[in-house]
């Protein structure tokens, strides 16, 4: 598969969750969103651990978007260690939030980390492609 050659470790890893959730976890800071097996791995492995990408969710892109709807969320990182974090409805849809860092110890990958956010009012819901 030729994608294959363009994903790092990190993303291969996360390619072994798939077909549903397992489990879903919380931080007690942020009690409303819920996050599956996957995105724990990925907040424990990317760097040094990204659970900053979390906290970034939490505080800045949920309060941008609907409490009503789905979305699309990517990590690109670069290979000088900078990053862009984007939110989409959809991929043909207008940029809803854009962030860009300055650097990151997520690992460099030609691929964006993935991720989706279920977002309604009682509870927000963060998943990897692949779990869905």
């Amino acid at each position: 598969m030729a994608n294959e050659k363009k994903l790092n470790q990190l993303q291969r890893e996360l390619r072994n969750y798939c077909n549903g959730v397992n489990q879903f976890f919380y931080n007690p800071l942020f009690k409303t969103i819920q996050y599956s097996d996957g995105v724990k791995y990925f907040l424990e492995n990317a760097g040094q651990g990204a659970y900053w990408f979390l906290t970034l969710i939490a505080t800045e892109i949920k309060p941008s978007i609907k409490n009503d709807d789905f979305y699309f969320i990517e990590l690109k990182v670069n290979e000088d260690k900078t990053a862009v974090i984007i939110c989409q409805k959809d991929k043909n849809e207008p940029v809803l939030y854009k962030k860009e860092l300055k650097y990151t110890d997520c690992p460099y990958s030609e691929v964006p980390y993935k991720f989706y956010f279920d977002c309604y009012p009682e509870q927000q819901t963060l998943i990897l492609p692949s779990e869905y």
